[in-house]
C-alpha cells in the first residue's frame, strides 16, 4: 500500500511541500530540485512521466521512518551525517542530441558544513588526468560516461564513488543534470541575475551539437556587469571555451559555472519563488527527464529545516588551475592534452575536498611557521637544484633556511624530516610533514653529526637547526617542476 499526494488539493499540497523543495534547491547551491528527486529519477530512467511517480515517492516504509526514526536503515539520509559535513557532486552533461552526450562538462562538489553554515564548491576541469592504473590515465570527464555505458541509469551515482576514492572524501549524494534541463530551468524560473567579472567574445561558439555539422560555430559577447540572463543565454555563459579577455580556458568556465550557481540560488530563495506554488511545480516538471540523482523525498524532509540556514552562508570557491600558485600542471599524454596534479599522489587537491570551506589565503596563513623554525635542506634525489627550489618556497612561507646542500645518499623516493629538537615544536612538524608529503624520524645526534642509521651520517652546518630535511620525490609537488609526457 502507498499513499499518493497527488489526489489532494494542489493549494494544500503545494503549501505543505514548498519549504521541503525550497531547502533542497538551497542545498544544491541552486542546481537542481530535490524534493520530486525520487519521482525523476525514475522518469529519466524508464522513460515515464514524472507526476504519474510522484505519488509513489512517499512508502508506508518512509512515514514509519518519519515517526519512529531510522533504526536498521541501511541508506541513511542527509541529515543524518555523524560529522555535520554534506559532500553532493554536482555534474554536467550535454544530453541527448549533443556530440559525447554523456561527458560531463561540469563537476562540481559541493560542501556544506552543518556546524558553522558554510558553503565550500571545488570546480574539477574536464581535462583532468584520471589514473586508471598501471600508468594509464583517460579525461576525468569520461568518468560517467563509461559509468552509464557499465549500469545504464545509475552512471551518476557510480561516478560519484568513483571520485569520492580519487578524492578521499565521502560523496553522499549526487546530481546530474543536461543541458537542456538547465537551460529550461532557469527559464522557469524567470532568468537570472549574473554579475559577469569580464567582458569578453567567443567567435566558435558551436551551434549545432547533433553531429550533423560539428564545425558550425556562432560569436557570442558578454558585457562587463549585472545582467539579467535567461537559460539560452546563460548556458552559453557557462560553456563558452574560447574567449577573450582571459575567459578561454577551462578554469575561467569553472569559475563562470560557480558564478551562475550562486546566481540560481539567490533566485530559488527569493520570496517570488518561495511563495508561489505554481512556479514550484512547473521547476520540477521541468527536470523531471533531464535529471538523474540519488536524492530520495525521504532526504528533501529532513533536510527543510535544517538547510533554510544556508540562505546567508559564506560560499568559499576554488578552481583547480595550472597556475603558478595553482594545483596542476599540463601536460601531453599520446597527443591528447591532460592536466596532472603538481603532486603526484593527490595530496595538495584531497586537502582542498576535505577543507573547502578556507580561501588560499587563509590556507597559506595556516602554513606559516607560528614561531622561529631553522631548517636545514639535502637533496636526496638526482634533481638538480632540487634543494634551492624547496629552500626558496619554504623561506617565502616564513622558515629560515640554515643551509642547503647534497644529502649522502642519493635517489629516495620518500622526504625524510629529522626532528633535531626533542619533539618541542610538533606543530611546526606537522606542517612540514603535510606540506613535503614526508615520514619523520628522530635520529642520533651527536654535536653537529646526525646518524639517520648505522651506515648513515649526515653533517650540519648550524647547530641550531630544529629539522634537517632530506628531500625525496614525494615533495615534488610544493614546486612546480611534475609533468608527464606520455604513458609509460
Amino acid at each position: 500500500m502507498k499513499i499518493n499526494f497527488i489526489d489532494t488539493d494542489l493549494e494544500q499540497k503545494a503549501r505543505r511541500t514548498t519549504i521541503a523543495v525550497a531547502a533542497v534547491f538551497t542545498l544544491l547551491v541552486g542546481v537542481l530540485s530535490a524534493l520530486g528527486a525520487a519521482a525523476s529519477y525514475r522518469s529519466a530512467t524508464d522513460g515515464s512521466d514524472f507526476f504519474s511517480n510522484a505519488g509513489s515517492i512517499f512508502s508506508l516504509s518512509d512515514i514509519k521512518r518519519l515517526v519512529w526514526g531510522q533504526s536498521g536503515d541501511t541508506n541513511p539520509t542527509l541529515a543524518s551525517s555523524t560529522d555535520g559535513r554534506l559532500n553532493i557532486l554536482i555534474l554536467g552533461i550535454g544530453g541527448d542530441g549533443h556530440d559525447g552526450p554523456q561527458l560531463t562538462d561540469t563537476i562540481i562538489l559541493a560542501s556544506l558544513d552543518q556546524k558553522e553554515n558554510r558553503i565550500g564548491m571545488l570546480s574539477i576541469p574536464r581535462d583532468t588526468a584520471y589514473p586508471l592504473g598501471n600508468g594509464q590515465f583517460e579525461k576525468i570527464n569520461a568518468v560517467n560516461a563509461y559509468a552509464e555505458k557499465e549500469h545504464p541509469g545509475e552512471g551518476a551515482r557510480d561516478t560519484a564513488d568513483a571520485f569520492s576514492k580519487l578524492l578521499g572524501v565521502r560523496i553522499d549524494r549526487v546530481f546530474r543534470v543536461d543541458f537542456k534541463g538547465f537551460e529550461d530551468f532557469i527559464d522557469a524560473l524567470g532568468g537570472i541575475d549574473v554579475n559577469v567579472e569580464h567582458s569578453f567574445t567567443d567567435s566558435s561558439f558551436p551551434t549545432d551539437d547533433d553531429g550533423a555539422d560539428p564545425y558550425k560555430w556562432t560569436t557570442v559577447s558578454f558585457k562587463q556587469g549585472e545582467q539579467t540572463m535567461n537559460g539560452k543565454r546563460a548556458l552559453q555563459y557557462v560553456r563558452s571555451r574560447h574567449g577573450t579577455n582571459g575567459e578561454g580556458s577551462d578554469f575561467a568556465r569553472s569559475r563562470r559555472q560557480q558564478l551562475v550557481i550562486g546566481a540560481i540560488r539567490d533566485k530559488l530563495v527569493s520570496r517570488d519563488v518561495l511563495t508561489d506554488p505554481k512556479k514550484i511545480s512547473e521547476l520540477w516538471n521541468t527536470l523531471s527527464s533531464h535529471i538523474q540523482t540519488d536524492v530520495t523525498a525521504w532526504d528533501a524532509l529532513k533536510l527543510a529545516p535544517l538547510v533554510l540556514n544556508y540562505k546567508d552562508a559564506k560560499v568559499q570557491t576554488h578552481v583547480l588551475t595550472d597556475a603558478a600558485d595553482g594545483e596542476l600542471i599540463p601536460a601531453n599524454v599520446d597527443g591528447a592534452f591532460m592536466l596532472f596534479p603538481k603532486k603526484p599522489d593527490w595530496s595538495e587537491i584531497r586537502a582542498l575536498a576535505a577543507d573547502p570551506f578556507q580561501s588560499k589565503e587563509e590556507i597559506a596563513a595556516a602554513a606559516k611557521p607560528v614561531e622561529p623554525t631553522n631548517l636545514e635542506i639535502k637533496n636526496g634525489t638526482f634533481r638538480t637544484g632540487y634543494a634551492a627550489q624547496i629552500s626558496s618556497k619554504l623561506e617565502s612561507l616564513g622558515y629560515n633556511i640554515n643551509a642547503t646542500g647534497n644529502a649522502t645518499k642519493r635517489g629516495f623516493e620518500k622526504t625524510i624530516i629529522y626532528d633535531l629538537t626533542g619533539g618541542k615544536k610538533q606543530e611546526e612538524l606537522a606542517k612540514l610533514q603535510k606540506m613535503l608529503s614526508a615520514d619523520v624520524s628522530s635520529p642520533i645526534v651527536e654535536g653537529k653529526t646526525v646518524k639517520p642509521d648505522a651506515q648513515t651520517t649526515e653533517t650540519l652546518y648550524v647547530s641550531s637547526t630544529d629539522f634537517l630535511i632530506v628531500l625525496g620525490d614525494s615533495s615534488l609537488g610544493l614546486i612546480n617542476t611534475y609533468a608527464v609526457t606520455s604513458n609509460p
